[in-house]
């Protein structure tokens, strides 16, 4: 039987520009645009749901966020960020704010 193994994703800032990063089964990121290799220096961790007022109401694994990112509320009905990802870069963790962002 053969296993299933999670495809690369594209992590896509919400600017006319529009930057397109790969998302790679192990969190590390590439950045075709910039010629900026994947790194283990540089990787999502997963991905946090924010209410209105900022708390956090739902977290995700990196292995849910490259099963089926279409299933995460990335933003509110009025278009504002919801759902942020989270990466460590050189050691800091981190939690994305602007651009907005989306997983595909």
């Amino acid at each position: 039987m053969e296993v299933n193994q999670p495809m690369p994703r594209t992590i896509i800032y919400d600017i006319p520009e529009g930057e397109r990063m790969i998302l790679h089964d192990n969190g590390q990121i590439e950045r075709p645009a910039r010629r900026l290799a994947p790194s283990s220096g540089w990787v999502i961790t997963g991905a946090v749901t924010l209410n209105n007022l900022g708390h956090e109401i739902r977290l995700y694994t990196l292995a849910e966020i490259l099963a089926n990112p279409a299933a995460i509320p990335w933003k509110h009905a009025n278009g504002a960020q919801k759902t942020r990802l989270l990466d460590v870069d050189g050691g800091t963790a981190r939690m994305w704010g602007n651009p907005g962002h989306h997983v595909e």
